[in-house]
């Protein structure tokens, strides 16, 4: 039995073949342990073999029905190939089975933004927030992000500025913090001034770029 940290280490050195041969062979020698069908289903959903990663999961759930990271994973692959509903509902599965509600929720809102339906993220997204211990700034982030496209604009604000206190140098959050200041007091030097730091920290962010034209266009024909 070959353990799960060296397939861990095959899988991160992007050895997929050694991976699956590894898993293969733990599967034929103790067909029960449901570890080995997670990881097999994930790493053939990594090299495109979605039908038989289905088929491995499906097979990690008739062992132990009641294991969250199976749902979970499965969810995952489901959200990479823009299958979202499924997604959201295997996510759903997964946190009856205590896995970390974080990850569950932030992945449902997640699915939920790709379907453009923010308002039904929101809730998701607030939780993950609020219940990351980590400091994730991508988490926080996505949640000031919604607030944002949800026009909630004060909470979004106050919500990117701790972003910003987390990662002075979060390129998206200045973006949009320039986006939510405008929109509540429309005061252009501050949007300006904004997507300014923005473009300093990454020159190559095309959308604070477009912003700092567009902003200056509109500065200039106010003056």
């Amino acid at each position: 039995m070959i353990d799960q940290k060296t397939i861990y280490q095959f899988i991160k050195e992007g050895q997929l073949e050694e991976a699956l041969k590894a898993l293969f062979d733990n599967i034929e020698e103790d067909p029960s342990i449901t570890e080995n069908y997670i990881n097999a289903g994930i790493v053939l959903a990594d090299v495109g073999e979605i039908e038989k990663s289905e088929r491995f999961f499906q097979k990690a759930i008739t062992i132990d029905s009641e294991n969250g990271a199976i749902y979970y994973n499965l969810g995952n692959v489901y959200y990479n190939q823009g299958r979202y509903n499924e997604a959201i509902k295997l996510y759903q599965q997964a946190m009856k089975y205590d896995v970390e509600p974080v990850d569950c929720n932030y992945m449902i809102g997640m699915a939920f933004n790709q379907l453009n339906a923010h308002k039904e993220a929101l809730p998701f997204l607030m939780t993950a927030a609020e219940k990351d211990q980590q400091h994730d700034t991508e988490v926080q982030f996505q949640y000031g992000l919604v607030l944002c496209q949800l026009e909630m604009f004060d909470a979004a604000i106050t919500q990117l500025n701790y972003v910003l206190s987390l990662d002075s140098s979060h390129v998206d959050a200045i973006y949009n913090l320039g986006l939510a200041t405008y929109m509540k007091n429309e005061d252009i030097n501050e949007a300006i001034a904004y997507f300014k730091q923005a473009v300093e920290i990454d020159p190559e962010h095309l959308l604070s770029q477009h912003a700092l034209k567009t902003f200056s266009t509109m500065q200039e024909e106010e003056e």
